[in-house]
């Protein structure tokens, strides 16, 4: 399957700031970091970041860990796409991101 993962600011008004987007597979080692500096989305401006389907790096179970910040509160949506296929049949389904505890 192709992954896509789309980081949309939702706010009108403010910027969304991301430090880290980092790829890590099904046995949690990090596979790759995807940001080498901090980059802002401007208000509701989007960003995708896709995994190719012969790149199994992953696993089935791979996860990203984003950190982000802004300097008022704003509600921004992390979701992820898969979409794959088999012959004439295609399917595809979303994720949507969830808070983890920050170490």
């Amino acid at each position: 399957m192709t992954a896509t993962l789309s980081i949309r600011n939702t706010s009108l008004k403010d910027s969304l700031f991301i430090t880290t987007i980092d790829y890590y597979n099904t046995g949690g080692d990090l596979v790759r970091n995807y940001l080498d500096q901090a980059i802002y989305l401007r208000p509701m401006e989007s960003i995708d970041y896709v995994i190719e389907q012969q790149d199994t790096s992953g696993g089935s179970g791979a996860n990203f860990i984003i950190d982000w910040y802004s300097k008022r509160p704003i509600n921004p949506l992390f979701q992820a796409v898969m979409v794959g296929g088999l012959g004439a049949q295609a399917f595809s389904f979303t994720t949507e991101g969830i808070d983890v505890e920050a170490p």
